[in-house]
């Protein structure tokens, strides 16, 4: 005989709940079902009225000791099967106050692994993977792709904006990468020394953490013409 594991169908559309949420749910179950087995309760009560001749506007009443004593079986029965009912609810409240109990574990901190140099792609200089590119003086904006080693895997990407005099620079990368150092080279000539750690400008000037976005503001009133950019930023992938 084979056999096989249940299907689960797709639920659609799909449901996004918190911790609290799941928990005032549960609560929330108990309390209706509460709601439901009281009214069931006063129910079989009025049952009892009925045939004793003491609930008013009917008149319903019970021929026979026979009679009565059958009703009473009968409401008995369900009040037993009310009771366990209330015991499984117990439980089920006893379950749920335990998730109060239970202490949350902090998240744990993301570990984070050596991934290497990254550029900001255009022209290819020097040695390893260095490579500069191009602002145009009618340029106000431009964005270029953060490649990551020989073979510029995009890890994010180099943003330039013009304003005033000033030459905005954004490094930013995508999941799972993170920069710990970032280095710029802006000039009027292109760069010579694909070393990053002689450019102009860097940040932070001693890495201990990382980040996912920095901002260079660069004055550029002494470039009239083409700026030339390097971008560099070290790399940590997320593992």
């Amino acid at each position: 005989m084979n056999m096989s594991f249940p299907t689960i169908p797709s639920i659609t559309p799909s449901i996004s709940i918190n911790r609290t949420q799941v928990i005032n749910l549960l609560l929330a179950s108990i309390a209706l079902e509460e709601l439901g087995l009281a009214h069931i309760i006063n129910a079989e009560g009025e049952k009892l009225q009925a045939v004793l001749g003491a609930l008013p506007g009917l008149s319903v009443k019970a021929t026979s000791i026979s009679g009565l004593l059958s009703v009473n079986r009968e409401v008995r029965r369900t009040l037993q099967t009310i009771i366990k009912n209330q015991m499984l609810l117990q439980f089920k409240l006893e379950d749920i106050m335990d998730i109060f109990s239970t202490p949350t574990r902090p998240p744990s901190p993301p570990i984070f692994v050596d991934a290497g140099s990254a550029w900001g792609v255009g022209i290819e200089y020097g040695t390893g993977n260095a490579q500069y590119f191009t602002f145009e003086s009618t340029d106000t904006e431009k964005t270029v792709v953060l490649g990551l080693g020989a073979t510029n895997i995009p890890v994010g990407t180099v943003h330039l904006l013009r304003q005033g005099t000033n030459l905005l620079v954004t490094f930013t990368t995508d999941f799972p990468y993170v920069m710990n150092q970032v280095h710029l080279y802006v000039g009027a000539t292109a760069p010579v020394n694909s070393n990053p750690g002689s450019f102009p400008y860097k940040y932070p000037p001693a890495p201990d953490g990382y980040f996912t976005t920095y901002t260079f503001t660069v004055d550029v009133s002494g470039i009239p013409g083409t700026i030339y950019v390097a971008a560099h930023a070290h790399i940590l992938q997320q593992v």
